[in-house]
């Protein structure tokens, strides 16, 4: 009788222990779905205020520009650069003396060149890595995610493209570009891997503009004369920005359209998509992942933003009263500066932020979401969204 009374109480223990833990996994389940419902609400709520957490005094002269890097943010002027934190502190700086200096980011690498100049310079996320002197005057430039960049050099009657590595070797990789025949090369890109060029030239011809976009391809292409794997020709079009979105798309924005190149073959890029716009563009910015737009609205009623990815497909459009100060993005958001303050959307077209900052708004970048770095009268303002 003992034995059975026994059985029965560690059977009745087993029963109850299973309902605990039943109940448990039912309250870690409910927690868990609490926290996704929290996040998610968090992540598409309407910031209401910009705190101003601590401003940091810069140097650097005037004329200073200021670009995101990652994490980072990039100082340069004429008479040098510097990486500085998010809190304005310095990481590294250089010295140089350019007239005209230009800088091009890509991965963790970066170039600044003088352009009309014959300096240059290569660097990364822990100082200078080359500095370049050249024979001739540098008219563009680009980097490459692993440091490899290439100079476009006038040399005579053609452009010369010339490749250097990370210590600014020269390397036995060019090719040349006859400016009489297909123009001055508005930008120049290269692809992450550092294999892939890709060239917007402009002219004028036949009394009209005309357009070219070469691709070149140092890997895949050694079997085709002068590297060249790709030519596209457009009449009257121009395209002064073109940029490698990841290894696979290449964006080439015109005055009225934007075309996108499939590059995910190599050694045969096509056009993958091409948007024309009805009316010329105010303002543009082409990041990583997105394009951004900002042109006239077709009924004449304001400014219209229209935010594209990748693909061509259209993530949003918003109506806008002002002509952007300055247009960038993140991984999160659409940054706009204007005349009244500042607004930020996301990639849904939710309107997250909109009002005004303790400076005037000008450059304002997004390090993650919820600060914001503003670069303005010699000084690094960094806030809190809230």
């Amino acid at each position: 009788m003992a034995e059975k009374t026994r059985h029965l109480s560690e059977k009745k223990k087993r029963h109850i222990n299973r309902k605990r833990l039943l109940r448990l996994v039912l309250i870690v389940l409910l927690a868990a779905a609490a926290i996704v419902l929290l996040l998610r609400a968090f992540s598409r709520r309407k910031f209401g205020e910009a705190d101003l957490i601590d401003e940091a005094e810069q140097s650097g002269g005037v004329n200073v520009e200021y670009l995101r890097f990652d994490d980072k943010i990039l100082r340069y002027s004429r008479n040098g650069a510097a990486l500085l934190k998010a809190d304005g502190k310095e990481l590294w700086n250089i010295s140089y003396n350019y007239e005209y200096p230009k800088a091009k980011l890509q991965g963790s690498y970066g170039m600044i060149a003088d352009i009309g100049g014959t300096g240059a310079c290569i660097f990364g996320k822990d100082g200078i890595t080359a500095a370049i002197q050249t024979n001739q005057n540098i008219l563009n430039l680009a980097v490459s995610g692993k440091g490899t960049a290439v100079l476009a050099l006038e040399d005579g009657t053609t452009s010369l493209l010339q490749f250097y590595d990370r210590s600014g070797k020269k390397l036995d990789i060019s090719a040349t570009l006859e400016m009489s025949l297909s123009g001055f090369p508005m930008d120049i890109a290269l692809s992450p891997d550092g294999n892939g060029l890709a060239v917007a030239a402009g002219a004028y011809a036949g009394g009209g503009l005309a357009a070219q976009i070469v691709f070149y391809n140092f890997s895949v292409g050694k079997n085709e004369t002068n590297r060249l794997v790709g030519y596209f020709s457009y009449e009257n079009a121009i395209f002064p920005e073109l940029r490698y979105m990841g290894a696979g798309t290449v964006a080439a924005v015109g005055d009225d359209r934007l075309v996108l190149f499939d590059m995910s073959t190599e050694n045969k890029p096509q056009v993958a998509q091409e948007i024309r716009f009805d009316t010329s563009l105010t303002a543009v910015h082409v990041g990583g992942t997105y394009v951004s737009v900002v042109r006239p609205a077709a009924d004449g009623t304001g400014l219209n933003l229209e935010v594209y990815g990748r693909s061509g497909k259209k993530a949003f459009a918003a109506p806008i009263a002002e002509v952007p100060r300055y247009l960038g993005d993140s991984d999160d958001y659409v940054i706009m500066t204007s005349e009244s303050g500042l607004k930020i959307w996301d990639y849904k077209g939710k309107l997250r932020f909109e009002g005004l900052l303790a400076q005037d708004a000008q450059t304002v970048f997004a390090m993650d979401r919820r600060t914001l770095i503003q670069p303005s009268g010699g000084f690094l303002y960094r806030y809190r969204l809230r």
